[in-house]
């Protein structure tokens, strides 16, 4: 029985700091929690329909895209155990996370909005089922989602993560700041995980002592964060890009950035997620360096960027 008025769940976007693409080949990665790019998902009853209200969708429930398959599906299962299946409401999606970047939304969108129902039917949330129903929609939206996104999007500290192992929160001591930039490109994730495919058929040999290498860099950044040496990890970030540059899945647009960012005094920067477009990402050593930084990017190309104090 719904016995408020309102309901609102509130989650935040991610970047993976390192080990993308080595990750698939049971590399460890890390992901951080990016707390100023937030989706809010309010929920408020209305006289008839069931509507959904954000920059990209106006409409009724039953009318959502394709391409947004899996948060319709998860709402389905949310009415479906609340029974409100025939209860008239209105959703409002209030986002700041660009889409397709490697940023996390679709989990955070599904994070939020779980909260948001178990909110508007003043049910507690256990973190169970808060992974539970995130999970429906990243599968439908990812096909088999390996739980970083949604662990992530939903944690407060660092996640360390390798397949079939547990994610495990850590806390980072870093100082420092990190510029986040857009190249407005969207992030090829299939396009580029085929790329380290084919040039592992290529040259295994060479090609798995990368993968390897970007492991032990994994391990070594982590060390960084939890004992605070952010010169050290600036380089071993600045390693890491031309290592995933050499397996072939940067571009252009995100080596321009990269450059930008370190002639501008970044301790060290690299792509983030994907690649082959999507994000980038640069330490800064203080709020100041970040801005002069950020400048830095816009000027060399970014379509956006973001500062983010560690």
């Amino acid at each position: 029985m719904i016995n408020q008025m309102i309901g609102v769940g509130i989650a935040h976007a991610k970047i993976i700091l390192i080990g993308e693409h080595a990750v698939v080949y049971g590399q460890p990665a890390i992901a951080i929690p990016l707390t100023n790019l937030t989706v809010t998902t309010t929920i408020r009853p209305a006289f008839r329909a069931q509507t959904i209200e954000s920059s990209t969708f106006h409409g009724d429930l039953d009318e959502l895209g394709a391409n947004v398959e899996g948060l319709r599906q998860l709402i389905l299962r949310l009415l479906t155990k609340f029974e409100l299946t025939d209860v008239p409401f209105t959703i409002a999606i209030d986002t700041n996370i660009p889409q397709e970047r490697g940023f996390g939304a679709s989990a955070a969108f599904a994070t939020s909005i779980t909260k948001a129902f178990f909110d508007f039917v003043d049910v507690p949330l256990l973190t169970e089922e808060l992974k539970y129903f995130t999970d429906i929609e990243e599968t439908i939206s990812h096909g088999s989602a390996s739980g970083l996104d949604a662990a992530t999007v939903g944690s407060s500290n660092p996640i360390w993560f390798v397949k079939h192992q547990e994610l495990t929160p850590f806390t980072m001591s870093l100082t420092g700041t990190l510029v986040v930039a857009d190249t407005g490109i969207h992030g090829q994730t299939m396009h580029a995980i085929n790329i380290v495919k084919s040039q592992l058929d290529v040259d295994y040999e060479l090609t798995w002592q990368k993968i390897i290498h970007l492991g032990q860099i994994a391990n070594k950044v982590r060390i960084d964060l939890t004992s605070n040496n952010p010169d050290h990890a600036g380089l071993l970030f600045t390693a890491a890009h031309h290592e995933l540059q050499s397996l072939g899945i940067s571009h252009p647009k995100l080596d321009n950035l990269v450059n930008a960012a370190i002639h501008a005094g970044a301790l060290g920067a690299k792509l983030t997620g994907a690649g082959i477009g999507g994000a980038m990402f640069a330490l800064a050593r203080n709020n100041d360096d970040a801005i002069t930084i950020a400048n830095a990017l816009t000027k060399a190309g970014a379509q956006n960027t973001w500062i983010q104090p560690l």
